[in-house]
């Protein structure tokens, strides 16, 4: 018997490639499926409307106003002239978006679907730079891409995929250039830092992870010349937003101060800093409100809440693993990692007592990265593993795909909020006004019919003919309860007497003023 040609048995390289970008190609085509599928079928929020108007206002007038939020003795007062209680650089990217493709809902998200991808791709390259496990890179796709949070913030209009996607962007340019351009690293990764802070505050969080990443690497040293140089894109962006908040200083101050805890502020007692004040309490609400709620410990009486408790206990394990593999704890890029995490953690838990459960774009990354690396290290180093990691990555995608196909299957955009909108654009007449989540806007348009104002014009005097109420604007409405009865009572005199209730459907409800 002639022996075996091993050139002969042996799989071609090229064959292994070909696999290789065959299988990455089909899960970024069930990605961008899943991602777009979100976008069309989930219904708008009122939030995603406020960064959609200036946007728009300003690609089709110059004028960056918010024009369908009620500001009238608020402290968004000036609204409708400026927008200064966001950051400016989602509004400047959004009105070149618009004036390159025209608006639309789907157009906005699509925004943050792109945004979304440059976030994957960014945290493949992080992962790979500072493990050097190209498994664990390629697994940090798979774990955070196809997370239900993740997934929504990507079908989401706001800023926030924005944010994290600079922020990303900026540790994964500075670990690719160190070495070779480390100036030229410095002055880049600070630039898309600063550009996420211009996006959202919560770039703080990139900025910082930035910071604790480079020092790590470097021993903790840092050339007088890379501070001036890490420092120059901030300066430059706060001259360049400066010159926007000289056009109307005491507007600014209103908004701007206003917005630290926000609408949510008004009906809730929490703040945005609560968690300065009592820090170990800060800690136990980020894991309670922020995680287990979120990931539905709350619900395990539930198929839901098991699959999502399952992607938050399995992650949460592989990323705690990593303290417990010796050698994948002596790896400088793998400490670097674990600091920068648990900073992010520390840092949300301190500073973002609102709990918003969006704001899981900007900690989950980090989260998947640690898991990941276990995974990509137990692929390498044990292959009798191979099953069982195969296995636990196909119980964390599979779970997440099948919630979001449910959210895709209800089609929300047109089964609840498209169907309310029937009502009012049939039966109002010329001059009608209403007040409403400006998402309702997408449905009948960004006119001067349409007002967004929680006080029903308990501040402004008016009185529409229609009034559709949503989730919160109900608990904006029980929040004043406490905060103003006199404003509560006039919330429900004027839904109970002066209202009848024509119209119920999901998350809203249509009213209809009785008198003249």
């Amino acid at each position: 018997m002639t022996e075996a040609n091993p050139a002969i048995n042996a799989s071609p390289p090229g064959n292994k490639v070909s696999a290789a970008l065959l299988l990455g190609a089909s899960i970024a085509a069930v990605w961008i499926a899943l991602a777009i599928g979100l976008a069309v079928t989930r219904a708008p929020w009122s939030n995603e409307a406020w960064t959609a108007i200036p946007a728009l206002n300003l690609a089709q007038r110059g004028s960056m106003g918010t024009t369908v939020l009620e500001f009238r003795n608020t402290w968004l007062q000036g609204l409708d002239r400026h927008t200064y209680w966001l950051m400016p650089l989602h509004l400047l990217v959004q009105a070149a978006w618009y004036k390159l493709l025209g608006f639309s809902l789907l157009r906005q998200r699509l925004l943050s679907v792109l945004f979304a991808a440059v976030l994957l791709v960014s945290w493949y390259r992080i992962v790979l730079e500072l493990t050097g496990l190209r498994a664990a890179a390629f697994a940090v796709w798979l774990i955070i891409g196809f997370e239900t949070n993740f997934l929504a913030g990507a079908a989401n209009g706001r800023m926030d995929m924005m944010c994290a996607a600079l922020g990303s962007a900026a540790i994964a340019a500075w670990l690719k250039l160190r070495i070779a351009v480390p100036r030229l690293a410095v002055l880049v990764g600070h630039s898309l830092a600063a550009a996420a802070i211009f996006t959202h505050p919560c770039g703080v969080l990139f900025a910082a992870a930035l910071v604790l990443i480079s020092l790590s690497l470097t021993g903790w040293r840092m050339r007088p010349s890379d501070l001036l140089i890490a420092a120059l894109p901030y300066l430059i962006a706060a001259a360049l937003w400066g010159v926007y908040i000289a056009q109307a200083p005491a507007d600014f101050r209103s908004q701007f101060f206003g917005n630290a805890s926000g609408f949510a502020g008004e009906y809730t007692d929490r703040g945005r800093l609560n968690g300065l004040g009592s820090p170990g309490r800060a800690i136990l609400d980020e894991v309670r409100l922020r995680y287990l709620k979120t990931f539905g410990f709350d619900e395990l009486r539930t198929r839901v809440g098991v699959l999502n408790a399952l992607w938050l206990l399995i992650s949460c394990s592989a990323a705690a693993a990593v303290l417990l593999i010796p050698s994948l704890r002596a790896q400088p890029g793998v400490r670097a990692l674990l600091l920068a995490a648990f900073g992010t953690f520390l840092m949300m838990a301190f500073l973002e007592g609102m709990k918003f459960q969006h704001y899981l774009v900007y900690s989950l990354p980090f989260l998947s990265a640690l898991a990941a690396t276990t995974g990509g290290w137990l692929w390498i180093n044990h292959r009798r593993a191979r099953v069982l990691l195969i296995g636990a990555i196909l119980a964390l995608t599979l779970s997440q795909i099948r919630n979001v196909l449910s959210v895709i299957h209800q089609n929300q955009s047109q089964n609840e909020l498209g169907y309310v909108a029937k009502y009012p654009r049939a039966a109002r007449q010329p001059g009608d006004r209403i007040i409403s989540g400006a998402e309702l806007g997408y449905e009948l348009g960004f006119d001067d019919a349409i007002r967004d104002d929680v006080r029903l014009g308990y501040a402004t005097g008016l009185r529409p003919r229609f009034i559709v109420t949503s989730g919160w604007y109900r608990r904006w409405f029980e929040g004043a309860r406490s905060h103003d009865p006199v404003l509560y009572n006039y919330l429900h005199r004027t839904l109970d007497q002066e209202c009848e209730l024509v119209l119920t459907r999901g998350d809203y409800r249509v009213y209809r003023r009785a008198t003249p």
